[in-house]
């Protein structure tokens, strides 16, 4: 457990937010909730993000949460999503780690959930975990300390200040969540098994493997669909620009037969040149696509015989077909997202399966959070307005105490 600084215990009327975030490349995903029996909701926000000065800020209002969003922290400045891309040529920055920016998109997440949840923004506790590629962990250590320092001070926001105390920071690898969920469905059998998960990203993808139970191997290549999306645009060569938010969704919807909105990239005047564009679309995506799963296939040849292998990310549902066909000629069982169902009322933003490891993670940290406040938890995170009551939590609650409770035992929050 990673702790930013020995804060005491937590006023009790001070209202405490809990989030888990994934900061993807396509989009910043998280799940947050009033602890302890706040219901979870589901927070996103698209990845462009821009350094600017504070007079550029000053002028937008925050008319909409969604749009306007910008924080400031010390003499740095940062908007963030559709204001950063459409007004200071914001980008993704997928060529930094994600710690880089890690440090204003949680701030933005928090001022995000604290709208959300109608709280005043002077006096918070929060409880914060960030899911990480398994390769820059140690990178993100320093972002609690750095976190927490600017709570203290006030995070500048569209409103007003946030302010506020860190209470708990923990850094959690990319698709743990998901490991820990499936440890608790194959029970007793997991420490028996060879256990892959293949994460498949939008700027990377990471592998993890579970080896009779202990942690046997992490490792993260550049392997996401912008390694594809850049290889397209570059082999087109007619003016495509792969920060057009409208190409990876034209490419999916090809994917599945679905030409006409490859139609809509090209930038051709005449009838005639747009047909010749989608001509050459229809043949240059074929082998984007067929490379590009060679590359992910020579990188997982490398991996060890498997008993099982678990895959999940936005990108893997393009490349289902070739993947299946893959790991079913190795013989190996692919077990799709770890077999987490999300639940449909959480799904407000349509993420879907993408969520699925930011929820596992956030269920197990939540459990943690229970352990060390000694709160009997009664409910599902989720409560189903059919059963007030059910005797076995849908969120994979139960299935997962007895994971956090050998986990983390008797131990304080703050050790």
């Amino acid at each position: 457990m990673n702790k930013p600084n020995p804060n005491p215990e937590p006023a009790v009327n001070t209202p405490k937010i809990v989030i888990s975030a994934d900061i993807g490349g396509s989009e910043t995903k998280a799940i947050a909730q009033i602890y302890p029996s706040g219901v979870p909701i589901v927070l996103a926000m698209p990845p462009e993000i821009a350094d600017v000065s504070k007079t550029s800020v000053a002028r937008f209002v925050p008319n909409s949460y969604n749009t306007s969003i910008w924080v400031g922290m010390g003499d740095e400045y940062y908007v963030l999503g559709a204001l950063a891309k459409s007004v200071f040529a914001g980008t993704s920055a997928l060529r930094d780690l994600k710690s880089h920016y890690a440090l204003p998109k949680l701030a933005a997440l928090l001022w995000l959930a604290c709208r959300q949840f109608q709280f005043d923004t002077n006096n918070i506790d929060a409880f914060i975990q960030v899911l990480m590629p398994p390769g820059e962990i140690s990178n993100a250590h320093n972002l609690g300390k750095k976190l927490g320092q600017s709570l203290n001070r006030g995070i500048v926001t569209p409103t007003n200040k946030l302010k506020g105390k860190l209470r708990n920071f923990h850094v959690a690898p990319e698709g743990s969540g998901i490991m820990i969920y499936r440890s608790r469905t194959l029970a007793g059998s997991y420490t028996q098994k060879n256990i892959g998960l293949l994460m498949l990203g939008y700027r990377n993808a990471s592998f993890v493997l579970s080896q009779k139970g202990n942690p046997a191997l992490a490792e993260t290549t550049d392997l996401g669909m912008n390694w594809l999306v850049q290889q397209f645009v570059q082999r087109t060569a007619v003016g495509l620009s792969k920060e057009d938010e409208h190409l990876v969704t034209a490419i999916i919807a090809a994917g599945k037969g679905n030409f006409a909105p490859l139609r809509s990239l090209s930038r051709q005047a005449t009838p005639e040149g747009v047909s010749a564009d989608l001509k050459l679309f229809q043949n240059i995506l074929p082998e984007v696509r067929s490379d590009y799963c060679r590359a992910l296939v020579r990188w997982i040849r490398n991996i060890p015989s498997l008993d099982e292998i678990l895959i999940c990310g936005g990108t893997a549902d393009f490349v289902k077909k070739e993947l299946t066909d893959h790991f079913q000629n190795e013989g190996i069982p692919i077990v799709w997202n770890g077999g987490v169902q999300f639940p449909t009322p959480l799904d407000t933003k349509g993420l879907g399966e993408r969520v699925a490891d930011v929820w596992t993670a956030h269920i197990t940290y939540i459990l943690m959070l229970d352990k060390n406040f000694a709160y009997d938890r009664k409910q599902d995170l989720v409560p189903d307005p059919n059963k007030p009551r059910p005797s076995i939590p849908t969120s994979g609650l139960a299935q997962l105490r007895e994971y956090a409770k050998n986990r983390y035992g008797d131990k304080p929050l703050n050790s």
